[in-house]
């Protein structure tokens, strides 16, 4: 729901702005909640997630997996309102996304291929989304 209603405006900052703005996996889940679920939330009168405490856990060396850890904004969260989402990186630009597409955008605004790729690689954050110790199921 919140892709389908918000992506376009993501979509729009990736063809506007060089890939040196985001070129950390840290960036793209920060640029994800900012432009796609925290409007969503907004617009359905739901807390937000607080960008400037996204933890990153990276256990890895050269390849790995990287956890992200996003609690809503609230004064002291409660094991409820934390966020998890991954991914997992590589070595290397040929076995990892994120390098690949820097190494081809050579700083500058990426071209619509990558702006795709850009987008696909945020879609599978948001579908890598879990809150783990929801009362929800």
């Amino acid at each position: 729901m919140a892709w389908n209603a918000n992506k376009d405006k993501l979509k729009a900052y990736f063809q506007t702005h060089k890939t040196n703005d985001y070129g950390h996996y840290k960036d793209l889940v920060k640029l994800l909640f900012e432009y796609v679920v925290n409007p969503y939330l907004e617009e359905n009168e739901k807390r937000v997630y607080d960008l400037e405490k996204i933890h990153e856990i990276d256990d890895g060396d050269y390849q790995g997996s990287l956890l992200y850890v996003i609690p809503l904004s609230t004064y002291q969260p409660s094991c409820y309102d934390y966020l998890v989402t991954y991914l997992e990186y590589g070595s290397c630009p040929f076995c990892d996304l994120l390098e690949g597409l820097l190494s081809l955008s050579k700083g500058e605004i990426p071209d619509e291929d990558q702006v795709s790729d850009f987008m696909t690689l945020c879609l599978h954050l948001l579908q890598r989304c879990k809150i783990p110790y929801s009362y929800e199921d």
